[in-house]
């Protein structure tokens, strides 16, 4: 074995005996390996991954042991843009999504650098604290040296984990042992994420226990355009436990488990048969195994001493208290600003009970199961049902201006009066405040823009939007929303500035018929009367917009959906996805 960390602090080695496992004090090798390379891909099957990982076995190869798969690099992920600009999000996350970065991306390169003297009281620490475990306890030098770096240098960030933490452990517990792996595994979500489920890796892995989307996918968490359940608390926490128990059936060993959740088990499988050792602290004396990986275990070792004791080690916390809720079936496509009214909540409550939601929007089609708090489950359910379709979404927020009545605001935007009070708890009686913010309703079934508009309207920029998505939004081009407001086409936006929106129609059109209830059939009409017919012996074809349902489409066509399906062999209840091409007639 190489110079060990032990030798590296100055520290001698002392065999304890910790409650659950016979504490290992040889150290983990501080051989150069290569460093960690954060902003490279995920890999294997793993949540995080590493730099050059192998790309995630199928279940198949997963339950026969697996095989070394074919290295891949992914490109990097994204972090939350600046809360003052409004910008997009690439790739894995949605525009409207906030995300905090993963703090295992900021673990110490090469570990905490920690003095002697300290490196010894870390050990007392947590030889003091030592309670039972059901995972093996190793107090290492390196282990030790987290303990030190959690409770010091990365105390706030730590302690606010700690916080956070509470609001889970007991249900994560209870799935992690019900699917037959030790409950203290839970604490590596102090690593992983801190426990937020926005957290964001480089790697682009996600949520609590940071799945990459391969891998999400392949233990049953559904990741698309409207849903990603990686930030799903519960199902992320079961598809976690699922992983681990298989890594565990693959290796017997829970260090090299752990170690493949974060490497990948192909890298880890490969990194046994090259070195022909078995052990996960013999590994580390390799260059098999990258940095990262051999500061995510003892990582984890020290974050479990903590938190089973956090007392000991200094620590006083004002936990985050679980939160009880009712789950309501919500069937087709609302904004959870609409369900909030309703549960008698603010929407923020809603987006926090709820962070799989990605558009804070259920999918257009399907039933989408929706927590809301404890109690209101009975009163959302029938106010849902009693909801007119045209009041189920939201087309914009709209800021009250000196002298503004509901009657104008309702003609501006194309929907009716009755509409607005709905959405906004109000009456036609209602004073108006200038600077009050307005729920403008759209209809469920089509997009959030689409509606005629013979009048400009003013539109407050929200988290997440670009004038292209704006444009895409109220169907009209990005040059006419830049020239409206004065400025140039590439210019950037700032969350909560107001922008002109120009009117998109000529002519007065009925613009109000799909909020007073023509809903589809309205719409049907106009499209019927507006849309050119196709040349004779040619398919009629319809591009999918964001929010559109094939009902809405076969509405807008004079068609039924059954025709829809068979045409372009797709199942009723089925995903729409924005841009897909639909053949509404064979020709």
């Amino acid at each position: 074995m190489s110079r060990s960390i032990s030798r590296t602090f100055g520290a001698s080695i002392a065999s304890i005996v910790l409650a659950g496992g016979i504490a290992a004090l040889s150290g983990c090798a501080t051989t150069a390996g290569h460093p960690v390379q954060t902003t490279a891909a995920a890999t294997t099957g793993h949540p995080q991954g590493e730099a050059t990982g192998q790309a995630a076995e199928d279940s198949q190869a997963l339950a026969n042991k697996a095989r070394d798969a074919a290295a891949q690099e992914a490109a990097p992920g994204a972090t939350a843009p600046p809360v003052e600009v409004a910008q997009e999000i690439p790739d894995e996350t949605e525009a409207t999504e906030e995300t905090e970065p993963s703090p295992l991306d900021e673990l110490p390169e090469n570990g905490p650098q920690v003095a002697p003297g300290d490196l010894e009281h870390g050990k007392d620490l947590a030889k003091s604290a030592a309670v039972g475990f059901d995972i093996p306890m190793v107090l290492n030098d390196r282990v030790a040296a987290y303990v030190e770096y959690f409770t010091n240098a990365h105390r706030g960030l730590f302690e606010a984990s700690l916080e956070r933490s509470v609001q889970y452990l007991e249900p994560f517990q209870s799935i992690f042992a019900s699917a037959g792996i030790p409950k203290d595994l839970v604490y590596m979500a102090h690593v992983e994420s801190a426990f937020k489920t926005n957290a964001y890796s480089r790697a682009q892995a996600k949520g609590i226990f940071q799945f990459i989307s391969e891998t999400g996918r392949r233990y049953g968490l559904r990741i698309d355009t409207w849903v990603d359940e990686r930030s799903d608390p519960q199902k992320s926490a079961q598809a976690a436990a699922a992983y681990l128990k298989d890594l565990y059936g693959m290796f017997g060993d829970w260090y090299l488990a752990l170690a493949a959740y974060n490497a990948g088990e192909g890298k880890v499988q490969k990194a046994l048969s090259i070195t022909k050792k078995s052990d996960f602290w013999e590994l580390c004396s390799s260059r098999q195994l990258r940095r990262e990986t051999k500061e995510y275990v003892p990582a984890i070792l020290a974050a479990a001493l903590i938190a089973k004791d956090p007392t000991k080690f200094g620590f006083t916390i004002e936990p985050v208290e679980p939160v009880a809720f009712d789950t309501v079936r919500i069937e087709g496509q609302t904004d959870l600003r609409i369900l909030a009214r309703l549960a008698g909540t603010d929407a923020d409550t809603l987006r926090r009970l709820n962070p799989q939601l990605r558009k804070g929007m259920t999918p257009p089609s399907g039933t989408t199961d929706v927590k809301v708090p404890a109690g209101s489950g009975g009163a959302t359910r029938e106010a849902w049902a009693a909801l007119p379709k045209a009041d189920r979404m939201i087309l914009a927020r709209h800021q009250v201006s000196k002298g503004e009545s509901l009657g104008a605001i309702a003609k501006a935007y194309g929907v009716s009066s009755s509409s607005l009070q709905r959405a906004n708890g109000l009456t036609a009686k209602s004073a108006l405040k200038p600077g009050q913010e307005i729920v403008v309703p759209a209809v469920a079934e089509t997009s959030d823009g689409d509606v005629d508009r013979t009048h400009a309207i003013t539109y407050r920029v929200q988290r997440g939007d670009t004038l292209s998505s704006i444009s895409r939004r109220f169907r009209v081009s990005v040059t006419s929303i830049a020239a409206a407001n004065g400025k140039g086409a590439d210019a950037t936006i700032v969350v909560g500035q107001r922008l002109k929106i120009p009117a998109n129609a000529r002519s007065a059109a009925p613009a109000t018929a799909r909020a007073a209830g023509g809903g589809a059939s309205a719409m049907a009409s106009k499209s019927r009367a507006t849309t050119k017919a196709p040349a004779p012996n040619r398919p009629l074809m319809h591009t999918v917009r964001a929010g559109e349902t094939l009902t809405a489409i076969a509405g807008r066509y004079a068609i039924t959906v059954d025709e829809i399906c068979a045409l372009n062999k797709i199942p009723a209840d089925g995903v729409l996805y924005p841009g897909t091409h639909l053949k509404i007639r064979a020709n």
